[in-house]
């Protein structure tokens, strides 16, 4: 009736409608009704179904971006149905090629992949053409491999080293050597990470090797050494070379590369050559430096050895007595090394290595049972050298001694002393403040805050900020005016330190920033960022940087993360203390989606800025305190009850925002999980198919990270201190630090921990936190 009464036109438009529906939610469309006798009027026109290839997308992209592989490859494989003939489609394979890559789908990778290599000269062909590679290689198809690389080289992308390195790596598992060799070579020849290109040429090494032609190996090693920065990786590698050189019968070679990688790194890296050179009565070399090699894997009489032997060319004898001493004293010899020690004293007795001796026969002597003596002659020695940098140390080490003793009166007035004489160095403002802190535990607040002005008055910056901010503390706890300005003080000295944090909550004058986290850094941004590095800065900058950023792209685009990465970090090394470098780096690595990198750049270039420059600019703090992975962030940290500014200073604490972060410990991910922690959340969250790996994965390192904060939050009652210790340290160790599960004093409970390394990430992220918060808005 009704619906008779209606155009084929509209109804052709609501079937399409429903059709479009239908795909996109994946359910049966809902039968119609039986009409009425007054039925509902249908509208003039239909309501759009709110869905585009764009669209899809756009939501693909930003999934994987968060390493939600699952859902990007149904949004893409949703497009590819719905939308086949539309532009999308083609970056559309490309991303779910790549999804089906991460996951080792490769034949599926493969077979999406098809149609783009039926059509060569197009954007995407070279990405494909690398991506069947890489499937041919993990299908062991081998000679087809090499045959895909080889057409990928001849694009002359800036990707063909990377092909040329993997073709070779084909080449040798086909056993063909010399033709792997010669790809290899080109590989290293070409454009590419100076890690890449020295792994290029080692593998050559290694394959002219076993082709019994050593020498073309060693030229190998002289080419890494052309561009090789790091001293004990072209220590260890002269090492090889050396060995090398002797294997060919030239021991005239292998002396001469087993010198230069002495004279590069003295360290365990050459103790095999010192062994050699030694053994073949070769002793060209400083005896210093061989000492030192040797101290490295602590073979002591080695030390003494080469020691001697510079006593008998009469090298800095003072400083090789004084280092004999020590090798002496770690075999236990006291007599020996106590005599060694005064001799280097007495040698030169107003120089540096004197000095330097003298302090350590007190140490000796203290080591060897004369502890009472030993504090008695530190604190002469402090006496006797007032303008010494090691007086400070002489006081401290006398504290300690008297700690040791038992001695805790005479430990306060040596720490005291300490902290009155040398407030701006480290020992001195920590004996200080320890005073201070004992003194406010037993309810002298006035004697605490007479230490912490004086930390006001004649500290530097972070040791300022701690004592105005304590010494405030006191003050509006004693309704002293002068908090206020002790607060302000605080924030001035230290404007990014906890104490700046705490000060500016204390005093009510914490501020809100104003940029929404998820809005980009803008082209007026830019602009004020350059020009304010240009007005302290000068130079070029250097063209190559373009194409570390191009590589990288391109190589992520082809889903080689780790060698993506490589690039940025050579980039990095590239720009070196270069302002206009780094400034260019950042901006490229921020506009690429690579946090990291931009936020190393900006760091440095914060650090290099002088004393006297202007004001930091917005977009130098925001690429220093990044904010990626808005939606997810915020969302997950609205869902388990933390702010998202915690959960950002959280994450730039614990991996700098590298998804692929892991620690010494085997933390894993963005928020730094432990393996048996991830299991035990996930069993939580009913996460069943859990695999360690997705820690990895930043939407779930996220969630995970704010579940488990949002617990530690509730465990401590609600105290972001308390929580962020247990986060670190360990639920147990937080409630021994705070007698329970509650944070009564914040600060004097995060002076409580006794773990250095808590301690110190508790006051780095509340740091963070305070700059987030100033920073952006909600």
């Amino acid at each position: 009736m009704a619906l008779m009464q209606l155009s084929r036109q509209r109804i052709a438009a609501l079937l399409t409608c429903w059709l479009c529906m239908y795909l996109v939610a994946c359910v049966a469309p809902m039968a119609q009704s039986s009409a009425t006798v007054t039925p509902e009027p249908l509208p003039a026109t239909p309501t759009a179904v709110p869905i585009t290839a764009t669209d899809l997308l756009q939501r693909a992209q930003a999934a994987l971006e968060i390493g939600d592989d699952d859902t990007a490859a149904e949004l893409l494989s949703q497009l590819l149905q719905v939308f086949p003939a539309a532009p999308e489609t083609t970056p559309a394979r490309l991303l779910l090629a790549r999804s089906f890559a991460d996951r080792g789908r490769w034949t599926s990778a493969a077979e999406v992949l098809r149609p783009l290599l039926a059509v060569p000269g197009t954007p995407a062909y070279a990405p494909a053409l690398f991506l069947t590679a890489r499937a041919h290689e993990a299908a062991g198809m081998h000679e087809a491999a090499v045959a895909t690389y080889a057409q990928y080289e001849a694009l002359n992308t800036p990707l063909a080293p990377y092909a040329a390195m993997r073709a070779a790596a084909q080449l040798q598992a086909l056993n063909r050597l010399a033709d792997a060799e010669t790809t290899y070579l080109r590989a290293a020849a070409g454009e590419m990470a100076a890690g890449q290109r020295a792994a290029a040429y080692e593998r050559a090494m290694m394959l002219a090797v076993a082709q019994e032609r050593l020498p073309d190996a060693i030229d190998y090693a002289r080419n890494i050494l052309s561009f090789a920065t790091q001293a004990d990786y072209r220590a260890r590698l002269l090492v090889q070379a050396a060995d090398l050189a002797a294997t060919a019968g030239d021991p005239a070679t292998a002396n001469a590369l087993r010198r230069e990688a002495l004279a590069a790194f003295a360290g365990a890296e050459t103790v095999s050559a010192v062994d050699a050179l030694r053994a073949a009565g070769d002793l060209q070399f400083d005896p210093f430096a061989a000492a030192a090699a040797y101290r490295a894997v602590e073979r002591w009489n080695d030390v003494i050895v080469m020691l001697d032997i510079a006593l008998a060319r009469e090298q800095n004898p003072g400083e090789a007595l004084r280092q004999r001493g020590l090798a002496r004293r770690a075999l236990g010899d006291f007599a020996g090394a106590l005599a060694d020690l005064a001799a280097a004293r007495e040698r030169e007795p107003d120089s540096d290595t004197a000095r330097q001796a003298a302090l350590d026969w007190i140490q000796t002597y203290g080591q060897s049972g004369a502890t009472a003596e030993a504090a008695a002659l530190y604190r002469q020695y402090a006496d006797d050298q007032p303008d010494d940098p090691r007086a400070p140390i002489a006081l401290d080490r006398a504290a300690q001694l008297y700690d040791r003793l038992g001695d805790s009166a005479a430990a306060t007035a040596t720490r005291l002393e300490l902290g009155q004489r040398y407030p701006t160095t480290t020992v001195g403002l920590t004996a200080l403040h320890r005073i201070a802190l004992a003194r406010f535990d037993a309810g002298d607040l006035a004697g605490a805050g007479e230490l912490w002005r004086l930390l006001a008055e004649r500290g530097e910056g972070i040791g300022q900020a701690l004592g105005a901010f304590w010494a405030g503390r006191v003050a509006k706890q004693m309704g002293d005016e002068a908090a206020t300005s002790f607060f302000q003080q605080a924030i001035q000295a230290a404007p990014e330190s906890y104490y700046a944090v705490r000060a500016a909550e204390e005093s009510g004058t914490i501020t809100a920033g104003s940029i929404p986290i998820a809005a980009p850094i803008s082209n007026d941004d830019w602009a004020l960022l350059s020009d304010w590095v240009l007005s302290w800065a000068s130079g070029e900058t250097d063209p190559g940087l373009v194409g570390v950023a191009e590589r990288a792209r391109l190589l992520r685009e082809v889903g080689l993360y780790t060698e993506a990465h490589g690039e940025w970090l050579d980039g990095l090394r590239r720009a070196g203390d270069s302002p206009l470098n780094l400034l260019a780096l950042a901006q490229a690595a921020y506009q690429a989606g690579a946090t990291y990198p931009a936020l190393l750049a900006a760091e440095r270039i914060n650090r290099l800025a002088p004393a006297t420059a202007a004001p930091i600019p917005t977009a130098l703090l925001r690429l220093r305190f990044p904010t990626p992975y808005a939606d997810v962030v915020q969302r997950e940290a609205t869902a388990f009850g933390v702010d998202p500014f915690l959960l950002y200073a959280l994450i730039r604490q614990e991996s700098l925002f590298q998804p692929n972060a892991t620690s010494w410990v085997g933390a894993r991910g963005l928020t730094q999980v432990m393996p048996d922690t991830g299991r035990g959340i996930a069993q939580n969250l009913g996460v069943s198919d859990f695999n360690l790996d997705d820690l990895y994965r930043p939407h779930v390192s996220i969630r995970f990270g704010a579940f488990y904060l949002g617990r530690r939050i509730s465990d401590m009652n609600g105290s972001l201190h308390g929580a962020l210790a247990a986060y670190n340290g360990g639920l147990g160790n937080a409630q021994r630090w705070a007698n329970g599960t509650v944070v009564g004093d914040p600060d004097r409970f995060v002076e409580s921990i006794d773990f250095a390394e808590t301690r110190n990430y508790v006051w780095a992220v509340y740091a963070f936190y305070g700059v987030y918060r100033g920073l952006y808005g909600e």
